[in-house]
C-alpha cells in the first residue's frame, strides 16, 4: 500500500499517515523520535509516496525522510495558518498529531482530483502503483504505458530494489545541508528582527522621554519667565505705593 505521510518534527514529533484514497491509516506522536525510528514505523504501514510538511521551507528533518524514501516532498508556499489546521484536524486534540494531519490533508488536496479520475477509471492496471507514480511526477498517460510494459509487480520490485547512485546520494546530502543551512539562516533573521524590533523599541520609549523631558524643561522655562514677570510687576507696585505716601 502506497501512503501520504504528514510529518510534524520537535522535541515531541508526530506523523499522520494516509493511503492514496484520503483515508486515514495511522497517526502518533512520540517524544525525541529519532529519524531511523519513524521510517520503521512508515515502512511497517506501507510505502510512502510524499511525504508533507506543513511548514515552508520544509524541516530538514522532514526532507531527510522524504530522502530516505527517494520520493518527492509537500511543503505549502506559506505556512499552514493555525486557524486553517484547526478546521482541518478539527476532531484531533493533539496539537502536534493535528499539523501533521493537516499536512497529510493539504499535500492530499494538492492531487486528489486525479487520484479519483485514476480510482474510478476502468483500468485494468494497479491503481495504487499508477497512483503512485503519478504522485512521483509522471503523466497519467506516462505511468499507464510503464506498467503496461513492464508489469506492476516487477515495477514495483524494480522500485523497492532500486540503489540510488553515488551522485544522488552526493545530490541529496547536499539538499539537505542546505536545507539546514536555510533553517539556521531563518531562525537567525527572525532572531535579528526581533532584536531590530525590541531596539526599536526602547529607542521610540527614549524619543518619548526625551519629548516629555524637553516638554517639562519648556513648562518650566514658561513658568520661570510669567514668576519672573509678576515680581516685576509687585515690584513696581510697591515702588508706586512709596511714592503715593
Amino acid at each position: 500500500m502506497h501512503l501520504i505521510v504528514g510529518i510534524d518534527p520537535g522535541v515531541y514529533t508526530a506523523y499522520a499517515v494516509f493511503d492514496l484514497n484520503g483515508e486515514l491509516v495511522e497517526g502518533g506522536c512520540e517524544k525525541e523520535l529519532s529519524h531511523e525510528d519513524l521510517v520503521r514505523i512508515i515502512s511497517s504501514l506501507g510505502r510512502p509516496s510524499l511525504i508533507a510538511t506543513d511548514v515552508s521551507p520544509a524541516p530538514a528533518f522532514v526532507a531527510r525522510i522524504a530522502s530516505r524514501f527517494h520520493v518527492r516532498l509537500f511543503s505549502p508556499e506559506n505556512n499552514i495558518p493555525v486557524e486553517e489546521k484547526k478546521r482541518i484536524g478539527k476532531s484531533i486534540q493533539n496539537p502536534h498529531i493535528r499539523d501533521a494531519y493537516a499536512a497529510a490533508v493539504k499535500a492530499y488536496r494538492q492531487y486528489d482530483n486525479t487520484l479519483r479520475k485514476i480510482e474510478n477509471s476502468d483500468t485494468v492496471l494497479d491503481k495504487d502503483l499508477l497512483k503512485h507514480l503519478f504522485l512521483q511526477g509522471h503523466k497519467v498517460a506516462d505511468a499507464e504505458f510503464m506498467l503496461a510494459k513492464k508489469g506492476g509487480e516487477k515495477l514495483e520490485r524494480d522500485a523497492k530494489q532500486e540503489a540510488p547512485s553515488p551522485r544522488k546520494e552526493k545530490r541529496d546530502q547536499r539538499v539537505l545541508s542546505l536545507l539546514s543551512e536555510n533553517e539556521n539562516l531563518r531562525k537567525a533573521l527572525d532572531s535579528e528582527k526581533q532584536e531590530r524590533m525590541r531596539l526599536k523599541n526602547r529607542l521610540e520609549k527614549s524619543k518619548s522621554s526625551r519629548t516629555t523631558q524637553v516638554s517639562r524643561d519648556r513648562e518650566v522655562q514658561r513658568l520661570q519667565g510669567q514668576v519672573a514677570r509678576l515680581q516685576i510687576y509687585i515690584s513696581r507696585l510697591k515702588k508706586r505705593r512709596k511714592k503715593k505716601r
